[in-house]
């Protein structure tokens, strides 16, 4: 590990209980292929930025995963039984730590649209000594993107309302954490009308023609699902005070 070293570090549930909110329009092995892809769409990016990145941890307690993850020269660190997201991210936190200089960037499994552009952004946004860079989820106030420097500046504590927690925890630490505002990256895919948001954006990815392979945008008109949208532009809402945001 190297002084001012950047880490990318990807939580990844077990495949079989991914995404289980979908269930209405996805069955249970198409939830788990799902899954799979999102995070090969993930890793692709994350190794296309390699040369800003000094390497890769995936936190996960699925074999399956672990194996795709080996693929790509990620270190494994395996969750014995899920230790849920900030757990394990906490296992990450203790592997890297002992130089001060070292930051994390935590990235979901299930964040196939991530911008080749936004990992080195968000490096660069770790200008100072103590640190904290955050890309704010577009519905539920939760956080897509997370970083920090160094690894134990602040907790992780992802969940709803995860940006105003950790906005929180860095003003407490004495840090104005800078804000990226990339609309696209805000966008999850949790719920069948996210289905939909995703499919409108293009994405030259595995996500994107797997669920098009399985004929999503029919099943969505056949379920009738009321909010489903065909476009989207989300917004940081409230934009608390006291922040940087970028962009």
């Amino acid at each position: 590990m190297t002084s001012g070293s950047a880490w990318a570090v990807v939580p990844v549930k077990p495949f079989s209980t991914a995404k289980l909110r979908l269930a209405a329009i996805l069955d249970a092995g198409e939830r788990a292929q799902l899954a799979r892809v999102m995070l090969e769409d993930v890793l692709d990016v994350i190794a296309a930025s390699g040369d800003r990145l000094a390497g890769v941890i995936v936190l996960t307690a699925d074999e399956g995963a672990a194996a795709l993850a080996r693929k790509f020269d990620a270190v494994v660190l395996d969750e014995t039984v899920p230790a849920g997201l900030n757990g394990a991210l906490a296992m990450a936190a203790d592997y890297l730590a002992g130089d001060a200089n070292t930051s994390m960037l935590v990235i979901p499994g299930d964040l196939p649209h991530l911008s080749v552009d936004a990992i080195p952004q968000m490096i660069d946004l770790l200008d100072a000594p103590r640190s904290v860079v955050l890309l704010p989820a577009s519905r539920d106030g939760g956080t897509n993107l997370f970083a920090c420097r160094p690894v134990d500046v602040i907790p992780p504590s992802f969940g709803p309302s995860s940006f105003e927690r950790h906005s929180r925890a860095a003003d407490r630490a004495g840090i104005v954490p800078n804000v990226l505002v990339l609309p696209a990256l805000g966008q999850d895919i949790d719920r069948p009308d996210d289905l939909a948001a995703f499919l409108s954006m293009g994405t030259a990815t595995r996500t994107h023609d797997f669920l098009t392979t399985l004929g999503i945008a029919e099943r969505l008109i056949r379920h009738r699902e009321p909010d489903v949208v065909r476009g989207f532009s989300p917004a940081v809402s409230g934009r608390p005070e006291g922040l940087h945001y970028i962009r």
